[in-house]
Formats: C-alpha cells, sequence, structure tokens
C-alpha cells in the first residue's frame, strides 16, 4: 500500500503546528489505519495528542536533523505503516534534502507547504532573503498567515517569478481567507505605461497571467537583448534578469519583440547584449495550447548604457 506525505515548511511561529492540527481534526476521518505526524521542532503551540490519537494520528518527535535520516522513515514505516505522513518540517532546513531523501517502498510526497508569517515576512526578506524564500521555491502551495496588512497582489506576483507552479493562499487574522489582490499601479504619459524596474517583474507576471487586460496598449520599458532559441526572423528578445535570493539563481524573463511595420525603415534589429529602452504595443501572437504568445511591436526604441546594477529583485 502507498503512503502520502504532507510536508509543513516554514520558518518557526509560521503556523506549521496549527494548520497540520486543525486540517487533521477538521477533516480527518479514522479509517482504522494509523497516520503519523513527524514534529522536527518545538513551537509556541504544541499537539493535542489525545485528540489526535483518537483519530489514529500519532505524532513523533525528532530533534535533530542527523536522526532525520531514511533509517529514520524506515523504523517509522515498520512500527505504524502509516496511511498518510505529515511532517513538520523545521525551517532552517533545507526542503530540498528532504526530496532527494531515499524514502521506505510505497511512500511519496503528495504536497509540500510553505507557510508564512505575514507579520516577519517583509523582515525575513530584507536580512534572511535566501533563507526564507529557499523553501517556498518548491512548495506546491504556499499560504501567508496573518496577512491582514501584506500587499498581497505584490507578493503573490514576485513569487510566481520564483515558484510558477505553487497555488498561493492569503489567510487573514481572523481565520478567513482573503482573496483581495491588489491590482499594479502604474505611472503613465500620453496613455503609455511606464514599466519601472521596481515593477517589472510583478507586471511580466501580470501580463502573462491577464494578457488580455494589456492587448492593445503601449509599454515602455529598458531591457537586454538576448539570443533565445526558435524567434522568428526579424524577432528578437528583450528581459531583464530576475534574482530572488541572489544573482546565481537569477533567470531572465522578457518578451519576444519585433519592430512594428511603421518604424521598419528607421530602426534595425538591436544586437545580442545591446541594452535598450523602447516603447511598444503589446499583441497576441500564435495561439500554443490554449494560451497565446505575447508579441511586442516596437514603436520606438534607442540604445541605451548598460546600468550599473543589471538584476532586479523584489
Amino acid at each position: 500500500m502507498e503512503t502520502a506525505i504532507y510536508v509543513f515548511s516554514g520558518f518557526l511561529g509560521s503556523g506549521k503546528t496549527l494548520s497540520i492540527q486543525e486540517t487533521i481534526l477538521k477533516t480527518f476521518t479514522y479509517t482504522g489505519k494509523t497516520s503519523v505526524i513527524i514534529c522536527t521542532e518545538e513551537g509556541e503551540y504544541c499537539y493535542r495528542k489525545d485528540a489526535l490519537k483518537d483519530v489514529g494520528i500519532e505524532v513523533v518527535e525528532v530533534e535533530y536533523k542527523e536522526d532525520f535520516n531514511e533509517a529514520f522513515l524506515e523504523r517509522i514505516k515498520k512500527v505504524y505503516d502509516p496511511l498518510n505522513v505529515y511532517i513538520e518540517y523545521n525551517g532552517m532546513w533545507d526542503v530540498e534534502d528532504l526530496i532527494k531523501m531515499k524514502k521506505p517502498e510505497g511512500w511519496y510526497i503528495e504536497t509540500i507547504f510553505g507557510l508564512v508569517d505575514s507579520t516577519t515576512y517583509s523582515m525575513y526578506l530584507k536580512n534572511m532573503r535566501q533563507m526564507i524564500m529557499t523553501p517556498l521555491r518548491s512548495a506546491d502551495v504556499v499560504i501567508f498567515n496573518r496577512c491582514d496588512d501584506l500587499n498581497k497582489g505584490e507578493v503573490r506576483r514576485q513569487l510566481k517569478i520564483l515558484n510558477g507552479r505553487a497555488e498561493v493562499f492569503f489567510i487573514k487574522k481572523d481565520g478567513s481567507v482573503d482573496n483581495n489582490i491588489e491590482d499594479l499601479i502604474f505611472t503613465t504619459e500620453n496613455g503609455i505605461l511606464h514599466i519601472t524596474d521596481d515593477i517589472f517583474c510583478s507586471w511580466f507576471v501580470d501580463c502573462l497571467e491577464n494578457s488580455d487586460k494589456y492587448y492593445g496598449k503601449t509599454v515602455r520599458f529598458k531591457g537586454m537583448v538576448t539570443d533565445q532559441l526558435r524567434l522568428m526572423k526579424g524577432q528578437f528578445f528583450l528581459g531583464r534578469k530576475a534574482a530572488i535570493c541572489c544573482e546565481a539563481d537569477a533567470s531572465l524573463v522578457g518578451f519576444i519583440s519585433e519592430l512594428d511595420d511603421s518604424v521598419k525603415d528607421i530602426y534595425k534589429i538591436p544586437s545580442k547584449d545591446d541594452w535598450i529602452e523602447m516603447d511598444a504595443e503589446i499583441t497576441k501572437g500564435e495561439v500554443m495550447g490554449n494560451k497565446a504568445i505575447i508579441i511586442l511591436k516596437v514603436k520606438k526604441m534607442e540604445k541605451i548604457e548598460t546600468p550599473e546594477n543589471e538584476f532586479l529583485y523584489f
């Protein structure tokens, strides 16, 4: 029989214990088969072991990372032969180590949850960026708790640069889900949307996810020309290096661009590694799957100096 593993990662105080416990006590139906919670750190809240035991849940604690290994998981299987395993994973441990760890036969990771305390998120992002972002990179579901004062739209769009597949949820202090996502605010001039460096990553994600609201609009931004593969003759790729944690993890984000017919006699296709600033209309290109490729039709452009810092952060 297969055993599903549910991983709850995040810093101390992010709400892992409550999320596991309340989810189980509200939704779990005892079928006579034992499940196990593996707790790897001592937090503010304790598990209600008697109540959990009543629905067939055993709590096993492990304190040191060196003790959380393949042999430990094999012992859990031998003693309990669990239906499900819920792991409250220490926020200071790398989730990738768990993902790569050899599991007992029949065990598999079903879902990885990344939990964040919104009241301390900005502080961690400023001072411990890589540490807080690393577990979110691996998460299937990201949950921000206590998020009454968080700019949810900005956070969600920027997280999508880090982990495009993750679902992101925001939970208010009263426990209710907050679906009110703030829209982007643009500076405009003569109908042109100015995509400044501080909103580029958020705009990029919003443009991909909500393309219809941008078709026909003209944007102005600066970026670097690269030689992406599979481009048609006359096309070039213009984008920015977006770094979530550090420059080493940067990825290139941007769009396929081509000269508008009205300016083909004025400009020539820029060269690889050129930095340019351009005004371009967002248009719908070829449909692939269920999504259309976005094409930027260049109306105006000029070559600029390479910026002192080529990377964008959020």
